[in-house]
């Protein structure tokens, strides 16, 4: 830890006594095995757990998708956003996603703002790791006329030092404000900045020929020191909802926007003797902001046990985009554990692309929730997408799509505590954009048209433990880079297989959050695609599981031990399917020790990551390459003054 955060920490923790008691914890009780609700995905505060995240349920990605919700209403994200203004996100897929209305078919990402409370309170936020990383964050609530008005606002600050050698300086300020003007209503305005320069651009290992990367060594940059990227993103918006008896009127509307300055790309070249070229792309920088939001009205009706409920929303977003330009040099030759530091090149950038995203839906809805019995949920929309892409030198391309996506899940309650649950969805989402090492770097693909429909069960056999297990079927085009470097469209691919999910309290000082999935992936390349493609997509592991336990100590009550074991299964490395990367189990433990200091609430936590050091090599598209996180210790320390 810097001197300078030491000083800073010294003197809130002096500060302490001056303040009120804290009437609402903010950090001290985050803890993502208490809050999960299933082994699927949880994040809270500082910590995130479970099977999937935002970048993989089912194997298919939900942030890619741009199936972002912010407090239940459609939300498009450019830039990033953090714990200044986000309390944490749930995954909402299998009986998660049941009654959710209008889903999509690779889950939903749902993020909830921090909402002040009713108290005055403060939460610093240190932490450190054996990369050398240090953060600093500062977090409060501040009522502002008595229960109806409140706001939350921080920063953060980072010295950020990667498990890949490399680092960057950034900082985050974010503001919540909090109105309760009557009864029932509630409206919620946020601002999101963050910023971060000198970041060292990530490298990636492609091999010239058909072989995996020889061992690479890790926490080590092999870039020269000038290639690096600076960006910032700023997110703002304004979401609220009314109970007006039988009526519910709830929208938003976001603004969110991405600037990055001119930046690079780190390719390592592996030549078969185990040398390496090194080559860099470099960018002039790449624009993206959106606006998007939703108005949604609902109806509620009383039928004795059985409540009826009509929904039409109307959503949209409107995306403006700049990328391309770039241009790429082989900047030497070198070891491939060494750095290589020469003079940066003269590149020459040429005009860039611009692209456009307009999207507007209207979608009816209804469910039936019957006491005792179940609930069933239907819902149509119908989608207007259009889509014009300028590069240069070439004509305006444009496309136009309108399509009827239907939705229905449905959940029955066979015995008590046993529930069946089953749904069907259809989907209009995006494809992401081409990674900066693609030679159509940066593009953003057209929108897909998706599928999917799954059942399973939910039991709850006791008090405080639920059991899910369930089957699913998805289908979408298949996208992965080419023999030509392109990131497109190569066929179709299909993920069908089975998730489970344990969470118990075992005890009331035990509790445990399980689950995993095993997945049948496949891939039909294209009739025009000349490239051999092989029957399994990149990437994408048959099972996958997390296992996480928390044991509150029965003789000392103010420490918490806790534990997870990872695995991954080894997953096929390129497209043709003539490379297999070997999984790997990592196995972690940590400690949280809860106390007072001054009355104020404290939590001392210490973890330490991939224990036994597991190594694997991560496929990120077919023949090129990362690796996982070595073994890391992580502590950090949260008050709520």
């Amino acid at each position: 830890m810097s001197i300078h955060l030491r000083t800073l920490l010294a003197g809130l923790l002096a500060g302490a006594a001056l303040l009120p008691a804290a009437a609402q914890a903010q950090n001290t009780d985050d803890n993502a095995v208490e809050s999960a609700e299933d082994a699927f995905g949880t994040s809270t505060g500082h910590e995130t757990i479970g099977v999937y995240d935002e970048g993989n349920v089912r194997g298919f990605s939900p942030g890619n998708a741009g199936n972002y919700r912010l407090e239940g209403l459609y939300f498009d994200i450019q830039g990033g956003m953090g714990n200044r203004v986000l309390d944490g996100s749930t995954i909402r897929v299998g009986p998660a996603a049941q009654g959710y209305a209008f889903p999509a078919p690779t889950g939903i990402v749902d993020l909830q703002l921090k909402k002040a409370g009713d108290k005055l309170a403060v939460s610093p936020f240190v932490s450190v790791d054996s990369f050398g990383s240090a953060t600093l964050e500062m977090d409060a609530q501040i009522p502002l006329a008595g229960k109806e008005l409140a706001v939350t606002a921080g920063f953060g600050l980072y010295n950020n030092e990667y498990a890949n050698g490399g680092g960057s300086k950034g900082y985050s300020v974010g503001v919540v404000p909090r109105w309760r003007p009557a009864k029932g209503v509630e409206l919620l305005a946020f601002f999101n900045r963050q910023q971060f320069s000198d970041e060292t651009a990530q490298q990636l290992y492609v091999p010239t020929g058909n072989f995996l990367p020889p061992r690479i060594e890790r926490d080590r940059y092999p870039g020269p020191d000038w290639a690096t990227n600076s960006s910032h993103s700023d997110t703002w918006g304004l979401t609220g909802h009314a109970n007006l008896g039988n009526w519910t009127l709830r929208g938003g509307l976001f603004h969110s926007a991405y600037d990055g300055d001119p930046g690079h790309s780190n390719i390592v070249l592996i030549k078969p003797d185990g040398t390496t070229d090194r080559l860099i792309f470099a960018n002039p920088g790449n624009h993206s902001a959106s606006w998007s939001g939703e108005l949604r009205l609902s109806r509620r009706f009383a039928d004795g046990p059985r409540q009826h409920l009509i929904t039409g929303t109307i959503r949209g977003r409107s995306i403006d985009a700049t990328y391309g330009g770039g241009d790429s040099r082989i900047i030497g030759s070198a070891p491939l554990n060494a750095r290589l530091q020469v003079p940066r090149p003269a590149f020459t950038f040429g005009p860039q692309t611009g692209d456009e995203t307009r999207q507007l839906s209207g979608a009816l809805g209804y469910s039936l929730a019957w006491k005792g019995i179940g609930e069933l949920t239907l819902g149509l929309q119908r989608t207007h997408y259009v889509k014009r892409v300028a590069n240069p030198g070439v004509p305006v391309t444009s496309g136009t799509s309108n399509v009827t996506l239907p939705s229905a899940s449905a959940a029955l309650n066979l015995v008590k505590g046993l529930t069946a649950y089953g749904s069907f969805v259809r989907g209009l989402e995006d494809a992401g954009s081409a990674p900066g090492y693609a030679a159509n770097a940066y593009q953003v693909l057209p929108a897909i048209r998706t599928k999917q429909f799954d059942v399973g069960l939910r039991w709850s056999p006791v008090k405080d433990t639920t059991l899910i297990a369930g089957y699913f079927w998805i289908a979408k085009p298949f996208i992965d880079i080419d023999q030509a470097g392109r990131f497109g469209l190569l066929g179709d691919e299909t993920h069908q297989g089975f998730e489970f999910s344990i969470t118990s309290n075992v005890t009331k000082d035990l509790r445990v959050v399980a689950g995993g999935v095993y997945l049948d992936p496949t891939v039909k390349a294209a009739p025009s695609i000349a490239q051999p493609v092989g029957k399994r997509p990149v990437n994408q592991m048959k099972f996958r599981s997390r296992f996480n336990v928390n044991w509150t100590l029965p003789f000392a009550r103010s420490l918490t031990l806790d534990a997870y074991v990872n695995h991954d299964d080894g997953v096929f490395a390129n497209v043709d399917n003539s490379l297999f990367a070997p999984g790997s189990t990592r196995i972690g433990m940590g400690a949280r020790y809860k106390f007072k200091l001054g009355g104020k609430p404290v939590t001392a936590r210490v973890t330490l990551f991939n224990i036994f050091n597991a190594y694997e090599v991560i496929p990120v598209a077919s023949g090129v390459y990362s690796y996982n996180t070595k073994r890391n210790i992580q502590a950090w320390l949260a008050m709520d003054l």
